[in-house]
């Protein structure tokens, strides 16, 4: 599975909902994620960009069931999932890409 930094914007029925019922939010989120066979790695809150943001393991499949679970909710206005590489295999590409370069030749004039 890859690591991917998720955030989640949330929108005001999400504050009011918070506010109005103060608990731990990031035990909410280990326990969907856990149910769709994600692992959370850390979660933080951002206030002054109103987000949820976490690190996790998963798939895109998962993802997918994620992001619906979530945006279904009502909770939030949007959110994105970026896929994250460690700097060995950043640097692993880098040499691959390195050896290519040059080797494409385009179709077109």
């Amino acid at each position: 599975m890859a690591k991917y930094l998720v955030r989640a914007g949330y929108n005001d029925s999400g504050f009011k909902g918070m506010v109005s019922n103060p608990s731990d939010r990031g035990e909410a989120i280990k326990g969907i994620t856990a149910a769709l066979g994600v692992t959370t790695e850390c979660i933080y809150f951002s206030p002054s960009t109103a987000e949820a943001i976490m690190i996790v393991e998963s798939d895109a499949e998962k993802n997918a069931r994620l992001m619906m679970v979530v945006m279904s909710s009502g909770t939030f206005s949007g959110g994105s999932m970026v896929e994250l590489i460690d700097t060995d295999s950043m640097l692993a590409a880098m040499q691959d890409s390195g050896k290519l370069l040059g080797t494409y030749k385009s179709t077109t004039g």
